[in-house]
């Protein structure tokens, strides 16, 4: 009970530094434009590369920034944003905001920025993300996605759908046993959005705002990727 009592101890501890930083408009926007950096990043080496199919047939794509320090015990925290596609016209959603959580105990020491890609390939998937906080691991399985531009939607997708792709920096040593939360940032959408009790099921699904200004490139760099034309 002590270790497991530390353990929360760090992850409130981590994640109030997260949620309570100064947050603004301006910070929100710079969430979406690390969203793009890390996706052209990505997405231009072979050793990272998401196969274009794989974004042509998700239901959803989040892009995660993840602090993780400790010592002894361990607490990672991130934010980020989730778009989803609109299955019928192809057409990528308005930008919702996200915030992660996460505890550990172990020997551990260090810190690590880790950038991520998760990519939600099935609706049962997405339908799990938007009842927040989910646990990955838990609720909803996730699995290291393959590489490669022809690479198709064979077998060993997990039974979410869920694939992450990621890249490091900095160095965290030790080993520990994690579990991780995915939750939606309220607080975050209700700023950008300027709209009282916006929920992210009426801005990914339901059309309640317009695709804004600053998500405009990012929406371009996913269809490009995509194999769409982006010239018109």
């Amino acid at each position: 009970m002590k270790r497991i009592g530390m353990v929360v101890l760090g992850i409130l501890i981590f994640t109030s530094v997260i949620s309570y930083a100064a947050v603004s408009r301006r910070s929100l926007v710079q969430r979406i434009r690390d969203a793009e950096y890390n996706l052209r990043y990505i997405m231009a080496s072979s050793d990272s590369e998401i196969p274009r199919q794989f974004l042509k047939d998700a239901y959803a794509i989040i892009f995660l920034k993840q602090y993780k320090g400790g010592f002894v015990v361990g607490a990672k925290g991130g934010t980020g944003i989730i778009l989803a596609k609109n299955k019928e016209t192809g057409e990528w959603s308005p930008p919702a905001f996200m915030a992660t959580a996460e505890g550990s105990f172990g020997l551990q020491i260090g810190g690590k920025v880790i950038d991520a890609i998760l990519l939600v390939m099935n609706e049962e998937g997405l339908t799990l993300l938007l009842k927040s906080p989910i646990k990955i691991g838990g609720e909803i399985s996730a699995a290291a996605g393959p590489v490669g531009r022809d690479v198709g939607l064979g077998a060993g997708l997990p039974a979410t759908g869920l694939f992450i792709y990621s890249r490091a920096r900095g160095a965290f040593i030790g080993g520990s046993i994690e579990g991780g939360f995915i939750m939606c940032d309220n607080e975050a959408n209700k700023l950008f959005y300027g709209i009282n009790d916006i929920t992210p099921r009426q801005i990914l699904l339901e059309g309640r705002v317009q695709m804004p200004e600053e998500a405009k490139s990012l929406i371009k760099a996913l269809k490009k990727y995509e194999g769409e034309d982006t010239s018109k």
